[in-house]
């Protein structure tokens, strides 16, 4: 994964510690991207709630884990 020199972190400044805003930048960047659809195969998968995610284009509604939609290996 690249690195950007702005991440979405920056909005808490100097606070916190670089490597707790380093690990929330990468739990809510997970949480807020697309992913696939299991039924559709479509790239429209979004995060409706904690451990709910919805595809765009199917409508499928389905629980996941957190800030993914299904387990990282």
């Amino acid at each position: 994964m690249a690195r950007n020199k702005y991440s979405i972190a920056k909005g808490l400044g100097a606070r916190y510690g670089s490597t707790l805003r380093k690990r929330w930048a990468e739990s809510v960047a997970a949480s807020r991207a697309t992913y696939t659809c299991e039924r559709c195969g479509a790239f429209k998968v979004r995060r409706v709630a904690v451990g709910i995610w919805q595809c765009g284009r199917c409508g499928y509604k389905f629980a996941g884990q957190a800030y993914t939609p299904r387990a990282e290996k």
